[in-house]
């Protein structure tokens, strides 16, 4: 049984495609065509195979070009669509962040140009620019403070924010009022005197990291078991607190250290509070509000010791 022949008409009825797009083909030298004894286009069962491939290639976006290399043999069906699997991907990824910063301008209560533009801009600044942004930062208010590498290196790490892939419209807005907030100048000024008189030579770190850590622990363990702050219990953790942080800061225990810990936590409670509530919003937690919690119950808890203070 002889092979089968078709004429580009016959091709087209069977493929679906049109003469002038089976031609075109031909001519970029995709689908060959042997001639006829009346010098006409004839093709074969194996040119029609090729025909249906080229079609699926181009719906998925695939060039004319990758689509030559691989009929060429110079790459394999996998490295193409390896290839346009990717720049679709990549173009998703696009649309959908798009449509995060659509929604995030018409959530406000009459967006404007500036706006749109001010989310597009910000949702297109990379991890890597954000990280770069937070180091800076973290440099401007360390200036002048002895404060130690691995303290440093502890405060980039937490506190450098991560778009998505996929961002919701609540992680572009929170993305782009962190890099506000981290281009603030009065917002660093202000840290940069906190890290001044915090960082002294009687600061231990390690020792106050350790206090703070033990203490978050213990208070978070007492709100889950339902006890107040002005509870015996809490008392005790609030003054182990108040005794180990002043020890780790050379300094003594009493109503001024008192005082400067309660100006401490409305500092806190301010713009770092909600540079913490960014971050979750940005990692996508749950329960962004749990630090928040459990030092307000400790600040309770120190605001109920009795006075006066030794």
């Amino acid at each position: 049984m002889g092979a089968k022949f078709y004429t580009i008409g016959e091709l087209a009825r069977l493929s679906g495609q049109s003469v002038r797009r089976i031609r075109y083909y031909s001519d970029k030298g995709l689908l060959p065509s042997d001639r006829s004894a009346g010098n006409y286009r004839i093709y074969s069962e194996t040119d029609a195979a090729r025909l249906d491939l080229i079609r699926a290639l181009r719906e998925a976006g695939v060039g004319l070009a990758a689509i030559g290399k691989l009929i060429g043999r110079r790459l394999s069906l996998a490295e193409v669509l390896q290839a346009r699997l990717a720049i679709l991907e990549t173009e998703i990824a696009a649309r959908r962040r798009m449509a995060a910063v659509l929604r995030a301008t018409l959530r406000l209560p009459n967006p404007a140009d500036a706006d749109l533009r001010r989310f597009w801009t910000m949702a297109n600044r990379s991890n890597k620019d954000m990280h770069a942004l937070v180091e800076r930062f973290v440099e401007r208010i360390a200036e002048g403070a002895a404060m130690d590498e691995e303290w440093r290196r502890r405060m980039i790490e937490t506190s450098v924010p991560d778009l998505p892939d996929d961002p919701t419209p609540d992680q572009i807005a929170a993305w782009t009022e962190l890099a506000d907030m981290l281009e603030d100048e009065d917002f660093a000024r202000d840290l940069k005197t906190e890290m001044a008189a915090f960082w002294t030579g009687a600061f231990d770190p390690a020792a106050y990291r350790d206090a703070a850590l033990r203490t978050y622990e213990a208070a978070q363990a007492a709100i889950a078991n339902g006890i107040p702050p002005q509870a015996a219990e809490a008392q005790a953790i609030a003054a182990a607190w108040l005794d180990d942080s002043a020890r780790a800061m050379g300094r003594e225990p009493d109503r001024a250290f008192l005082d400067w810990q309660f100006a401490q936590y409305e500092k806190q409670s301010g713009r770092m509070g909600r540079y913490r509530q960014l971050l979750a919003i940005l990692r996508g937690e749950n329960d962004s509000a749990e630090p928040d919690r459990v030092w307000a119950w400790l600040n309770d808890a120190l605001r109920a010791l009795p006075v006066p203070l030794k």
